[in-house]
């Protein structure tokens, strides 16, 4: 194992440890999101290929591989989810894969039988699938009106693809540029926040004639992702195409198009760094939301323990004071009906005096779930000062606070426990120090790396 395998063995294997001793412990108490399993940790670097019907990147994956693993064609040749793992050959089909323990699969189940039977795994034993895994999809259907009755949730499958991938790339014929039907819904709802994992693929650059159909198809692909990535930059479009035995060579210079043919492959050999990062950037993401949770959880508790504590005590007090008004008239010597009078009415006072306290906690109960902003303004002033901090700190607060809500409304806000100082430092630690010391440790050795 080489000095960058080592570092990312290392810091995999600290993102496990930090999970364990500072997340693990607050989740369940804190009723929070699911934070990734071991499998997902530990699983191999993974590389998604999305792409339209004859787009080449079956093609690509073949070029890859070396070999025709894949089946390939200019008319729709395979409509299966198609996993490439390392191991002896062998192919399992939908339903034994995802009933193998031994694999990552488990949650595909809940997409139905419908699914597995268009999901298989190939296991091959080949130099690229030792580093990485590759998952092939359907070509999606790009036209209006279509793509809707496959029968299963595509959207949903491609986005539980493409959220463990590391890298996704999506692949375009340069003859049929489009971003209707299945790749609209999939850029708009599967991508939509992965942004940073997308490789956007032109290829098929050797059918063009001339410099004037390549720059009108560019443009073309260019104003159809303006329209679907909401962002002011486009990122950067691979333009490219896959050698062919006997096909004729291409008109355009083929040189720069070769080059980034070969950057491309870089791109997948590079997946286990990329998946060392983006297993960071999870930790760190996961690791603010549930800091932020807990502390706004715990200060809603406090808020409302703070309330019901005062009317407690007030009920006390007016129920102290009646017996003492009551022992004063008995040592006095009054008439007997007077001390029975107060001893009766402070009775009284307790028992309709409990249930009017609780009903006046259960309201401001109400009051602090709808509030729960004001909690969060209150906590993070100083940090909301910070100028270049305020607007990453409300975006986090707007991924929070849905869910927070949610939790207090089902479990209620007296059902959570204090969050202890020790947890708290803890998960604070992590955030502030633990999780950048190991970004820091990564991106030093891949740039030492050759």
């Amino acid at each position: 194992m080489g000095a960058v395998q080592r570092t990312l063995s290392d810091i995999a294997l600290a993102v496990q440890r930090i999970y364990g001793e500072a997340i693990d412990p607050l989740e369940e108490r804190f009723a929070f999101e699911r934070r990734p399993g071991e499998s997902e940790i530990a699983g191999a670097p993974t590389v998604l290929f999305l792409g339209n019907h004859s787009s080449g990147k079956s093609t690509f994956i073949n070029h890859l591989l070396a070999a025709p693993v894949q089946k390939t064609g200019l008319a729709p040749t395979d409509d299966t989810f198609t996993v490439l793992m390392n191991g002896a050959e062998e192919d399992r089909e939908g339903q034994a894969a995802v009933s193998d323990p031994t694999l990552p699969f488990g949650d595909l189940k809940s997409f139905g039988p419908e699914f597995l039977s268009h999901f298989r795994v190939k296991l091959r034993s080949t130099e690229v699938l030792r580093e990485v895994t590759l998952i092939d999809s359907p070509g999606m259907i790009d036209a209006r009106g279509e793509g809707s009755d496959r029968g299963y949730d595509f959207a949903g499958a491609v986005r539980w693809f493409a959220e463990r991938a590391d890298v996704v790339f999506v692949f375009f014929d340069a003859e049929k540029p489009g971003t209707t039907g299945e790749t609209l819904q999939v850029f708009t709802q599967s991508l939509r926040g992965i942004d940073h994992k997308l490789l956007i693929v032109m290829n098929k650059m050797d059918r063009f004639e001339s410099l004037q159909d390549f720059a009108r198809a560019y443009g073309s692909l260019c104003w159809n992702l303006g329209k679907i990535i909401p962002r002011k930059d486009l990122p950067h479009i691979f333009t490219t195409y896959l050698p062919v035995d006997g096909a004729a060579p291409p008109a355009l210079p083929a040189r720069d198009f070769e080059g980034t043919r070969e950057e491309l492959i870089r791109e997948v050999r590079r997946a286990p760094a990329r998946r060392i990062d983006n297993l960071i950037t999870q930790l760190e993401e996961h690791a603010q939301r549930l800091y932020v949770h807990a502390r706004v959880i715990d200060e809603a508790r406090r808020n409302l323990r703070r309330f019901g504590a005062k009317l407690w005590t007030l009920l006390v007090f007016l129920i102290l004071f009646a017996g003492l008004a009551g022992a004063i008239t008995i040592t006095t010597h009054q008439e007997w009906w007077i001390p029975a009078v107060i001893f009766g009415g402070a009775a009284l006072v307790a028992y309709a005096g409990s249930f009017v306290i609780r009903g006046l906690i259960r309201g401001s109960e109400r009051q602090i779930v709808a509030g729960l902003s004001d909690i969060f303004e209150r906590l993070y002033a100083r940090e909301l000062l910070v100028r270049d901090r305020v607007e990453d700190l409300r975006a986090l607060w707007g991924k929070v606070h849905p869910h927070l809500r949610h939790a207090l409304e089902k479990v209620g806000v007296r059902a959570f426990p204090k969050l202890r100082a020790e947890e708290r430092d803890r998960l604070a630690g992590a955030v502030e120090t633990e999780i950048p010391a190991l970004r820091a440790q990564l991106h030093r050795e891949l740039k030492h790396s050759p």
